[in-house]
């Protein structure tokens, strides 16, 4: 018997609900796996594929008492109830409508663990596009000005395209795993347990490593940069600071990083304290900030993740006017920005003669800069399990990635025609490997400084928490750790880093090149091929009916073909109703024509290239740049 011929005949008899649907399908593919038992026999001469273990047939027959199918998880440890539609049931969709009659078991997640599936559109939004934005940002105008404006604008947006399609493909990997369909399964799938169901527990183990290590090393990072700006904004408020010199327990004394009176307090132009010992009054208060929201849950972070978008969007805009009064001729700080390096620069004037088309010899850093500007893929999972199941996945990411791509442009182009960042031999001036520095300077106006101090509180503390709040929930997730642990893994452990190594550039430099390594795989080519898998694993009805005879899809197991029947009951129910109870996520639009597992490929292999290439030319810089020193 033709099993998709049967479902076609299904369609047309018009089920409405899952539960209609699912006994159809069922009596269609029994009768078309004749005599029983043989896919099992078949089973026996193959080798077992992924982390989904076969179960028996007692394992998959339907539980009357409770409507629903106890199925192993990724590695066989756990149990998650399936229920009749195909979705693990838990308290978020307990008290949802529904036509069945069929109690559902009550699984209630611990709200001390996870957050609910609160996230609407614009909120779902607003946390990708804070994710989207950080650090990278500031370094776009040196970029532009070294490479041209061409070569930086053409990889922000090819990074941006194949980035935001990395992370939908994630998003649909994770929602074909068995008993996902909801995001809602128990126990809850995020980024690192995804790579565990499809690629086994020793890539799990590695990546749960890169994962953590990555994140926190950004993490570590921001800690870094702004407490410094917070001691910087503590000088400026109250005309002094003090640190705690914790080797010799003496109370030590900054300065300013522009007002350098008194320049024997000051180690150098980066440091404004006399030591790297020390624990300093910025330090403490960003710590106080962060510790409190990174032991909440992602949504109950939600106010400060609105406050830190409000800041992101004024103080931007605030520069963007500040840089079009500095390149136009005749506008008020116009001579400001000339004052003093016009003296002894190449150019006469700003704008598009500091920011030329393209620059042969400014190239090395461009892509390794874009794909350090949209590292933030892995982050998407933990959203997308506490959205609201009517929330488009496609719009979640694809508006937010968007408007950040804009605000990226507009800084690096816009910032690299404003100031002269370069000396009259190519190389870049002090403090030109962050535009803030240049806006912080007494020749700006009192409120564009005060912009840039806030800029660094609205954007970059409020990243924080929820970076920490990322690692806690993968830890959790994986059973790595129970919530006090992961909690003090993900949220205490890098201010405790951070606390002995707060000045010192060594640390700043290590964290870097963590990320550097680790961010292009896990955020690009892993998310491609998760989603190459799971098209080859799960195939929905019309791509199974679309495959080629004699193509390289394996036999399902028995367990995976208990689940392609409850997909098939989904898309029976899906096809004769204008309204999903969960957004179905598309990540490669049919309208694209292009083979998905093609472009997923594409995707992992081109990365995997770029990201090899640019770790390598950042090393022989570095070797380069130690041996002239």
């Amino acid at each position: 018997m033709d099993v998709e011929g049967s479902i076609e005949d299904s369609v047309s008899s018009g089920p409405s609900t899952v539960s209609d649907a699912l006994p159809r399908v069922q009596s269609s593919r029994s009768a078309a796996v004749a005599p029983a038992g043989s896919v099992n026999s078949a089973f026996a001469s193959r080798p077992s594929y992924g982390s989904i273990s076969s179960t028996s047939d007692s394992e998959l027959r339907p539980v009357a008492s409770r409507g629903s199918t106890p199925e192993p998880d990724g590695d066989g440890e756990s149990r998650r109830l399936i229920s009749a539609n195909g979705s693990a049931a838990n308290q978020d969709q307990a008290d949802e409508s529904d036509d069945e009659t069929t109690p559902k078991p009550k699984l209630q997640r611990s709200k001390s663990s996870f957050g609910a599936k609160s996230f609407g559109f614009w909120a779902s939004c607003c946390l990708n596009l804070n994710n989207c934005m950080g650090p990278a940002m500031v370094l776009l105008p040196l970029v532009a000005q070294q490479a041209g404006w061409f070569t930086p604008t053409l990889a922000l947006v090819v990074v941006f395209v194949f980035s935001t399609f990395a992370g939908t493909m994630l998003c649909e990997a994770m929602q074909r795993i068995p008993g996902n369909h909801r995001f809602s399964a128990v126990p809850r799938i995020e980024f690192t347990t995804t790579v565990r169901h499809y690629y086994g527990v020793k890539a799990y183990y590695i990546f749960q490593i890169l994962y953590t290590v990555s994140l926190q090393a950004l993490n570590i990072a921001s800690m870094i940069i702004s407490s410094q700006v917070v001691d910087n904004f503590i000088y400026k408020v109250c005309g002094g600071n003090y640190a705690l010199d914790y080797t010799t327990w003496t109370i030590v004394k900054g300065c300013s990083q522009f007002d350098k009176s008194d320049i024997s307090h000051c180690l150098e132009d980066s440091n404004i304290f006399p030591t790297s010992t020390i624990i300093s009054l910025g330090f403490l208060a960003s710590m106080l900030i962060c510790l409190p929201f990174g032991y909440l849950n992602l949504d109950d972070n939600m106010w400060f993740q609105w406050f830190s978008l409000v800041g992101l969007c004024l103080f931007t805009l605030e520069f963007v006017v500040q840089f079009f009064m500095n390149i136009v001729p005749g506008a008020p700080y116009y001579e400001e920005a000339h004052y003093e390096k016009s003296l002894d620069m190449n150019v006469t004037a700003l704008g598009t003669e500091l920011l030329p088309f393209f620059k042969i010899g400014g190239q090395g850093y461009v892509f390794g800069l874009a794909i350090f500007a949209y590292s933030y893929i892995v982050t998407i999972p933990s959203w997308v399990n506490e959205k609201k199941p009517a929330v488009s996945v496609n719009k979640a990411v694809w508006v937010p990635a968007t408007i950040g791509l804009v605000m990226k442009l507009a800084i690096g182009l816009m910032g690299g025609m404003s100031f002269y960042l370069l000396g009259k031999d190519g190389k870049p001036l002090n403090g030109a490997d962050n535009i803030l520095i240049e806006l912080l300077h007494p020749r700006m106006p009192a409120v564009t400084q005060y912009s840039a101090y806030l800029w660094n509180l609205t954007t970059l503390i409020p990243g924080i928490p929820v970076l920490g709040i990322y690692v806690r929930y993968n830890l959790l997730s994986g059973k790595v750790f129970g919530p006090v642990q992961s909690a003090f893994w993900g949220v205490v452990a890098p201010w405790i880093v951070t606390i002995f190594l707060y000045e010192q550039s060594a640390l700043l430099a290590v964290c870097n090149w963590i990320a550097l390594i680790a961010a292009g795989f896990t955020n690009f080519v892993v998310p491609a091929m998760l989603y190459h898998r799971a098209l080859t694993w799960y195939p929905s009805s019309a791509e199974r009916m679309s495959r080629r005879s004699g193509s390289d899809t394996r036999i399902p197991t028995s367990s995976e073909e208990e689940h392609l029947v409850q997909s098939d009951a989904v898309d029976l129910a899906e096809s004769m109703s204008s309204f999903s109870e969960q957004s179905r996520v598309n990540a490669v639009p049919l309208w694209l024509r292009v083979s998905p597992t093609r472009f997923a490929t594409g995707i992992s292999v081109t990365f995997a290239v770029v990201s090899v290439v640019t770790i390598a030319f950042y090393i022989y810089g570095a070797v380069a740049l130690g041996s002239t020193d």
